[in-house]
């Protein structure tokens, strides 16, 4: 044994007592700051009351963030954490194919900070910047959407969204509570040729399963695609021809998609749906002459 050894396993016993005792301690924070921010929810009384409530909450997951609510096909600033934006902001959501990609799937969405992505003024210089964004149900409708970005915990924040969403649909008939509503038809992104999506209630569950996996598969590569190469996508979206930059990336995504997902004849090319809504920017022209069309 060296002379050091027992020294040594004395340092190291203290950098075990040390970071376990810091993980306690990030942990009881971590957990004060969710119980603090479920009281809130529970409490809440009015419309600024839940506003309120979720952008505080949400400041411990994201280093920006903005919550928007959903009226008719708008979507209307409620309240943000360090983002410079007008107080009366609002944009049609046909004009963000990422926030109107959210609201149709009801799931969260990571997407570039381009403004043919998000829209100007929230879009970002820095060429990879991402951004987050959540609905928050009432129901089964959005009824509000979070953008987040910077750095960004998603789990945190959809769970954020989760506790929002339920206080509203729980308390969604109580004349106590203003509730944040946004009824009314979601007018498509941009028009585009796409297949017809099979009637949902004439799928069995199993058949509804795979649907879904097919939709969350698709959005989750067009993702990658513009996370992993920006300029790429930058670039094909400039020249008309996003198919000739990303070809191996699409071509490998088709194939995946055809051997795990058409399987069964209800089952459409919810890939080439993706491609066109977020890659393209809603004109399926974007994706260049030689795009070899739907999987069929």
């Amino acid at each position: 044994m060296h002379a050091l050894d027992p020294a040594w396993e004395a340092v190291k016993r203290e950098l075990d007592a040390a970071c376990s005792q810091a993980a306690q301690v990030a942990q009881a924070q971590l957990t004060g700051d969710l119980n603090h921010a479920a009281r809130r929810f529970r409490q809440y009384r009015s419309e600024q009351d839940w506003v309120a409530a979720v952008v505080s909450a949400v400041e411990r997951f994201a280093g920006q963030s903005a919550l928007f609510s959903l009226q008719g096909d708008t979507l209307r600033l409620r309240g943000g954490y360090r983002l410079d934006l007008p107080q009366d902001f609002s944009f049609p959501m046909a004009s963000s194919p990422a926030f109107a990609n959210a609201v149709r799937s009801q799931d969260s969405i990571v997407a570039l900070r381009t403004p043919g992505q998000v829209g100007d003024l929230l879009s970002s210089a820095e060429a990879a910047e991402r951004a987050h964004i959540v609905p928050i149900m009432n129901g089964e409708r959005v009824t509000a959407v979070l953008f987040a970005t910077g750095r960004v915990d998603l789990n945190g924040v959809e769970l954020v969204a989760a506790m929002a969403s339920l206080v509203l649909e729980r308390q969604a008939n109580a004349a106590l509570n203003v509730q944040i509503d946004g009824p009314g038809p979601i007018a498509p992104a941009r028009p585009q040729r796409s297949q017809t999506l099979p009637p949902w209630t004439a799928l069995n569950d199993e058949q509804r399963s795979l649907h879904l996996r097919a939709q969350r598969f698709s959005r989750v590569k067009v993702a990658e695609m513009q996370l992993s190469r920006p300029e790429a996508c930058r670039a094909g979206l400039e020249q008309n021809d996003v198919y000739l930059f990303l070809k191996k990336e699409i071509d490998s995504a088709r194939e995946m998609y055809r051997t795990q997902f058409m399987t069964v004849p209800s089952m459409v090319d919810y890939l080439h749906v993706e491609l066109v809504r977020t890659a393209a920017d809603g004109e399926e022209s974007k994706l260049g002459a030689d795009y070899p069309g739907q999987l069929v």
